[in-house]
């Protein structure tokens, strides 16, 4: 076996693993500190333990190449061997293939997102149309403990029918000391007893500068549009619902910690 071949394989080997390397860092980096969501569980379990066989890799070229450079040293000639040219090109095309890396990534997130988005309005327009009788019910609103208590019990049924859904919330308008509030309730208001005492203060929708913005266009404009937010995994659907001449905002939200996209 040719000592310098294989020093040569080794330092092949090794070089091709740090370059992995660097690029796994890169892309674990990335998705950390902008809470991408990019790959599927299974593609993201083996992307992670991929970094073990890469540091193998790297150990065994490292151990092969002192092992026949050890060998080379003590049958070297006189002859002193080229320095390979530098590939400036190379170095180049390493370089500029990060953007193109971290681009991919926002675009796997984005993607993983708009396909939350569909699934998320597909099903929510599938139990809003089999269930609509119950939903109607919602727009008799009265802040009372039976009512509130039907409420969770619905909000309960539609949670649970549908795997796209880790939480369900009804969104209404109704007013606190004189100030007009949104208030929200979900199935975990539920089986209240005689000796609850109500607070619409405790149900106050608690929701950021964005979302208010758009319950008021809906609630005070009549805007009919559906509002999609994704957030760091978190997956959040508004439904606007006009019955009886009331307003409601039935809330769809889902949590994932891996995105869509497989190898």
């Amino acid at each position: 076996m040719n000592p310098k071949k294989m020093v040569k394989l080794s330092n092949m080997i090794g070089f091709i693993s740090i370059l992995a390397l660097i690029y796994w860092i890169v892309i674990f980096i990335t998705m950390e500190v902008f809470d991408l969501r990019v790959f599927k569980e299974r593609t993201t379990s083996a992307f992670n333990f991929s970094i073990m066989g890469i540091l193998a890799l790297m150990f065994g070229a490292l151990i092969i190449n002192v092992m026949f450079n050890l060998s080379r040293i003590a049958e070297r000639n006189k002859e002193e061997e080229q320095q390979p040219p530098k590939n400036k090109k190379g170095i180049i095309i390493f370089l500029a293939s990060f953007p193109v890396i971290i681009c991919f990534l926002f675009l796997g997130d984005f993607i993983s997102a708009k396909k939350m988005e569909n699934d998320l309005k597909k099903s929510a327009d599938e139990m809003i149309k089999t269930y609509s009788h119950k939903i109607n019910e919602f727009s008799n609103y009265s802040f009372t403990k039976e009512w509130i208590n039907h409420t969770a019990s619905t909000i309960k049924i539609i949670e649970r029918t549908d795997r796209n859904f880790d939480n369900v919330y009804l969104i209404l308008q109704d007013v606190i000391n004189g100030n007009d509030m949104y208030l929200s309730f979900s199935e975990r208001t539920v089986n209240m007893d005689e000796k609850t005492v109500l607070d619409k203060i405790d149900y106050i929708n608690k929701s950021a500068l964005k979302e208010r913005e758009y319950f008021n266009k809906v609630f005070k404009e009549n805007y009919n549009e559906k509002y999609f937010v994704s957030n760091g995994g978190t997956y959040v659907l508004f439904v606007p619902l006009r019955e009886n001449g009331n307003t409601i905002i039935l809330m769809f939200s889902n949590r994932q910690y891996y995105g869509n996209l497989s190898s």
